[in-house]
């Protein structure tokens, strides 16, 4: 079976947007900028996302592919956050105060790196402009090497009701080659805290095929992932790309798994969960059945943005702040500059943050929309509109049902096999029109 996948195994992008980020193009002024923002509020979804960018860590670890930095000086810090809260004092005003507020996300970097303080800062400043939804999610992305109960207490007292733990692996030698600490309380214990804290929806992030990793030792690590019973997994794959990040060099002195060694640990990884109760959701998330994506995923309601699997009625138009953030509206991408410091010159001087928008044309708009629903239900129906838009591309999926990748419901309707479900980023790459003659090798990491 492995070696039947493998012959999938091809560059292509993650399509966590569409088209992916790489194609965005230079920002023309303000003008634009503002124009697009204020056209979104007449567009869909019309619930609110937030996510803002925190980059500090306490460390850089040698396998990361965010966008971070080391920790600097209290003032430093402090400046950055005063230049987000301006970014939003300037930009909020463009957002229709009547629309609800249905996500809030912090990521990074390290969220937690940070007073938490400024974390309540920014969200009492949301509440200030709009309003909340009951139900709506507020979660940050934590290094569990750096939580403490006194942090939690202080996350859930702020407003935090998601968490996401960043173990990437138990075995300790693993976590030594990537230059991670591990957490600082035992993470089966962190997660029954965060429950008692009031935290209704707990992951864990692993990722396989990291130097160092072999199929005992990532076994080891799933069964204690299983027994902390969180209520989410995010199974990462480790993309290898030392031409974006050159850091990732140091770690080609230690064995990394190769293609087939990372497909038997996924699939190991699998069928641990899945006998544990755990359900497959998208490309690379489990989640107990009781779980609101594991339901969205069988209604053909899952989403997925930049900040990971959510729902659609979780889920709104992203309106992003900080450093390197994106914001992911039904009109278009717009992203702020990377560097941290420039990030902050350009707030303080009144100047645009956004160096890179995509604005979306309704053909792309049908594209994305296609490519996000097999990509996150491993089945597509499409009505007319899409099928024209889809042409002979349409016909080249429907090709694969020869290749067992998937079944042809009816002439508009197909479902990938569970042999297709694993190369799903394989049978989107058929269809997407950005990929025609074009060179994928050293631009996407590999599907597998």
């Amino acid at each position: 079976m492995i070696e039947t996948l493998l012959h999938y195994n091809t560059n292509a992008p993650r399509y966590t947007s569409y088209p992916p980020a790489n194609l965005f193009r230079s920002a023309k002024d303000k003008a634009e900028v503002e124009a697009l923002w204020v056209e979104s509020n007449s567009l869909f979804p019309s619930n609110l996302s937030f996510y803002f960018h925190i980059p500090f860590c306490a460390k850089r670890c040698l396998f990361c592919g965010c966008t971070s930095e080391t920790l600097k000086e209290d003032s430093y810090r402090e400046e950055y956050f005063k230049a987000i809260c301006l970014e939003m004092d300037k930009k909020l005003p463009w957002i229709d105060s009547s629309r609800i507020v249905t996500q809030v996300h912090f990521g990074g970097g390290t969220p937690t790196s940070v007073p938490t303080s400024y974390l309540g800062l920014i969200i009492d400043k949301l509440k200030s402009h709009f309003s909340f939804s009951p139900l709506a999610e507020i979660a940050i992305e934590c290094n569990p090497a750096t939580v403490t109960k006194t942090l939690l207490v202080e996350l859930a007292t702020v407003g935090f009701n998601r968490i996401s733990y960043g173990i990437q692996d138990f075995n300790l030698e693993t976590l030594r080659i990537i230059g991670r600490d591990p957490s600082l309380i035992e993470v089966s214990a962190l997660v029954e805290l965060s429950r008692q804290l009031g935290f209704h929806s707990i992951n864990l992030d692993l990722i396989y095929g990291l130097p160092g990793q072999t199929l005992e030792s990532f076994s080891q690590s799933i069964s204690k992932a299983i027994e902390a019973s969180p209520d989410r997994i995010a199974l990462f794959s480790y993309a290898h790309v030392p031409w974006v990040r050159p850091e990732q060099k140091n770690l080609e002195k230690f064995d990394i798994p190769d293609a087939y060694h990372k497909m038997s640990f996924f699939l190991r990884a699998r069928e641990m969960f899945e006998r544990a109760g755990y359900e497959n959701i998208g490309m690379d998330h489990f989640v107990k059945p009781s779980d609101s994506l594991a339901i969205a995923s069988v209604e053909g309601l899952l989403h997925r943005n930049f900040q990971g699997y959510c729902t659609r009625s979780t889920t709104g138009q992203v309106y992003a702040f900080g450093s390197s953030s994106i914001s992911q509206m039904d009109n278009a991408y717009l992203q702020n500059t990377r560097d941290t410091s420039e990030y902050i010159q350009k707030v303080l001087q009144d100047e645009m943050t956004e160096i890179r928008v995509h604005p979306l044309s309704e053909t792309e708009k049908i594209w994305r929309n296609v490519i996000e629903r097999l990509m996150c239900n491993n089945a597509l129906q499409i009505d007319e509109i899409e099928r024209q838009v889809l042409g002979d591309r349409w016909d080249r999926l429907c090709a694969l049902e020869k290749e067992g990748l998937l079944v042809k419901v009816s002439e508009k309707e197909v479902r990938a096999t569970a042999l297709g479900s694993l190369v799903i980023r394989y049978l989107v790459s058929v269809i997407d029109p950005l990929l025609d003659n074009k060179e994928t090798e050293g631009v996407f990491s590999k599907t597998i």
